[in-house]
């Protein structure tokens, strides 16, 4: 995973001189996200959907291929029940003793290269493949206590999309997935940017 990431950055900083300034990009995508949180529902209730939002800028290595960075939001999955609910986890069934609500809230850093293919003028196919640093905090909280735990990690993302040139900006629409150490993020994104 490191040799990857130590590749990307080696390779970006062999192609920046080649890059002009006007070339640069930024941009916002709105992120509609359903998060994988390994659970399955008996009588509980489960939310895996949430919004989010990404925030990104990019340069161009050559004429088909772009490097971006980006921040990501993925929201929250959460499970909540009374006493009496049940769920399923990694193969055990669990029953709620009291009312409470487990949360799970995801963000992370990532870099990742975005090979571009023109279909026609102005209107880009793109694929878009990367490693990204994560973090989630799970939250609980029950009528008689309340508890926090954080965990991260770096995993790889990859995605495919279509983007439109409207002069400086650029509107784009597409899906990609997060690997969160075996939990996926599948996100279907919308949003433009501006380029400098």
């Amino acid at each position: 995973m490191k040799k990857l990431v130590i590749l990307l950055f080696t390779f970006s900083l062999l192609s920046f001189q080649s890059v002009k300034s006007e070339e640069f990009y930024i941009g916002i995508d709105y992120l509609n996200n359903e998060i994988d949180s390994g659970i399955t529902n008996i009588s509980s209730t489960l939310d895996e959907k949430d919004n989010g939002y990404s925030l990104y800028a990019g340069m161009p290595i050559s004429d088909t291929m772009d490097i971006e960075v980006s921040y990501n939001d993925f929201g929250e999955s959460s499970l909540s029940g009374v006493s009496g609910n049940q769920f399923i986890y990694e193969g055990t069934t669990y029953q709620f003793n009291a009312t409470a609500t487990l949360a799970v809230k995801a963000s992370s850093m990532g870099v990742g290269v975005k090979q571009k293919y023109e279909l026609s003028e102005g209107v880009m196919l793109y694929g878009k493949l990367g490693v990204h640093q994560w973090d989630s905090e799970l939250s609980i909280a029950s009528t008689t206590a309340t508890a926090n735990a954080d965990e991260d990690g770096t995993d790889v993302f990859y995605g495919v999309g279509l983007e439109v040139n409207l002069a400086k900006l650029k509107g784009r629409v597409g899906y990609s997935m997060y690997d969160l150490d075996g939990e996926e993020v599948d996100s279907i994104n919308v949003g433009f940017s501006y380029n400098f």
